[in-house]
């Protein structure tokens, strides 16, 4: 059996809606978890074990993990961002405010 999409039933499109919200917080929340799992690895290495000769930590005195976490807590915020953007109440006000301003240029 075929269904229409999107569906006609506003029961059914809300259900749509709150799925693809809750999918994508799941995915900001995997992100984040493996975001804290691979730099508390990096860390303890940095720590805990010599530092790899391409690191240059000796003459630079930048601890070599920091590049990583920050560039990828960089990501992790935009991608958090975009995720509780959307799910917010301002963001969909905004997108309604907008959507309207549109309709009413023309």
């Amino acid at each position: 059996m075929h269904h229409a999409f999107p569906p006609n039933d506003p029961n059914a499109m809300a259900y749509w809606r709150a799925r693809r919200m809750v999918r994508a917080l799941r995915g900001w929340y995997i992100h984040l978890l493996v975001y804290a799992v691979v730099n508390a690895w990096l860390w303890f290495r940095f720590f805990y074990f010599p530092s790899p000769s391409w690191s240059h930590y000796a003459t630079t005195g930048w601890p070599w993990p920091l590049t990583t976490t920050l560039a990828w807590g960089l990501g992790l915020a935009l991608h958090g961002l975009l995720v509780w953007t959307r799910l917010s109440r301002r963001g969909r006000d905004w997108e309604q405010r907008k959507i309207q301003e549109f309709m009413d240029r023309h």
